[in-house]
């Protein structure tokens, strides 16, 4: 019943994650990465000698597969912010209000998620942000939304209490 939505946008938004790494993030990752690669110069020393120059990629599928996999279940994972806070405002457990005023929080813990989540490079860290950044502004929508459905068959079955609420608003529980 109540959690059925929650079944279904689980795994469907991280999917949504896990295609996002692999036919963005990942490309770009690696377009990045072999950006440093430059052609061999060759270079002549002062007795004679000369050897040739250059940065070359030296990966393998398995460093390809190792990060690929790292960016499917970063993303996968963060794609699942939405689902855990509206949950988490279905259970009461954090409020459309709470989650506003802990923004600025908030965005220092997704920039050090997402430097710990991608490899050290700026730009998939950058990404990561910009993408779970307003994942978190989607949940502060939903849990909004949750709340007034709440309030509604609250007032509905007569078991609203204004006063309660606005005390909670303040921030000062009703005693």
């Amino acid at each position: 019943g109540a959690f059925l939505p929650f079944l279904i946008a689980s795994p469907v938004m991280f999917l949504i994650g896990a295609t996002f790494a692999y036919y963005v993030i990942t490309p770009m990752a690696f377009g990045f990465f072999l950006g440093f690669q430059q052609p061999g110069t060759l270079l002549t020393g002062t007795d004679g000698d000369t050897a040739v120059a250059g940065i070359a990629f030296q990966g393998s599928a398995q460093a390809y597969l190792s990060l690929t996999i790292k960016f499917i279940v970063a993303f996968g994972l963060c794609f699942q912010l939405p689902v855990l806070l509206t949950l988490m405002g279905k259970a009461g457990l954090v409020s459309a209000a709470g989650l506003a005023r802990v923004r600025k929080y908030a965005v220092v813990g997704i920039l050090v998620v997402s430097a710990l989540a991608t490899p050290p490079d700026v730009i998939s860290q950058v990404i990561l942000f910009s993408v779970v950044y307003p994942l978190y502004e989607v949940s502060i929508i939903l849990v909004r939304r949750v709340e007034k459905q709440r309030e509604a068959r609250l007032r509905a079955e007569g078991l609203w209490d204004d006063e309660a609420e606005a005390d909670l608003a303040e921030g000062e529980p009703k005693a």
